[in-house]
C-alpha cells in the first residue's frame, strides 16, 4: 500500500511539473487594432474620399455662386450663396480634418475652362472654406500655379 501511495505522489508530482511547465510557455496575446486608420490607409485615405463625384459638390456650388455675381449660371442655381456654404459646412464636416484640404485642391483641380482670374479667385476662397466653417483654425496650404 505504501508502494501505491508512493507512486501515485510521484505521478502527481510529475503531473505537477508538466502542467507548470505548460502554463510557463502558454503566452497570451493580446493585439488592439485600430481599424479607422487601417481602412483609411488600405482604402487610399483622402483620395478615396474624393472618389464620390458629389463629396463636395455643395462647396463648388457656393464658390461658383459666390464668384458669378448675377450671371446666368447663378439664376439657374437652386439654392443661395448662404445655403450653399451652409450644406458645403456639412460635406467638411463629413470628412477627416487632415483631408479637407487636400479633399478641396482635388476639386478645384478637376474644374477646367474657366478663366484663370476667376479660377484663382475661387481658389483663394476654397483656401478659407474650412476655417469659415470653424473646422480649422488656418487656411489650407494649396498649389496655385496648376492653372
Amino acid at each position: 500500500m505504501a508502494r501505491f501511495s508512493l507512486v501515485f505522489a510521484a505521478a502527481g508530482v510529475l503531473l505537477l511539473v508538466a502542467l507548470a511547465t505548460v502554463a510557463e510557455a502558454t503566452t497570451i496575446t493580446t493585439i488592439i487594432v485600430d481599424d479607422e486608420n487601417i481602412s483609411r490607409k488600405q482604402s487610399g485615405g483622402c483620395s478615396m474620399q474624393m472618389q464620390d463625384p458629389m463629396m463636395l459638390n455643395d462647396c463648388m456650388m457656393y464658390l461658383m455662386s459666390s464668384t458669378q455675381g448675377g450671371g446666368s449660371r447663378r439664376a439657374m442655381m437652386r439654392e443661395s450663396p448662404q445655403e450653399y456654404m451652409r450644406m458645403c459646412c456639412m460635406q467638411l464636416e463629413n470628412m477627416e480634418q487632415e483631408c479637407m484640404c487636400e479633399s478641396l485642391e482635388m476639386m478645384m483641380m478637376k474644374q477646367g475652362g474657366m478663366q484663370p482670374q476667376m479660377m484663382s479667385r475661387m481658389m483663394n476662397m476654397a483656401k478659407n472654406l474650412p476655417m469659415q466653417c470653424g473646422l480649422m483654425n488656418q487656411p489650407c496650404q494649396m498649389q496655385s500655379g496648376w492653372f
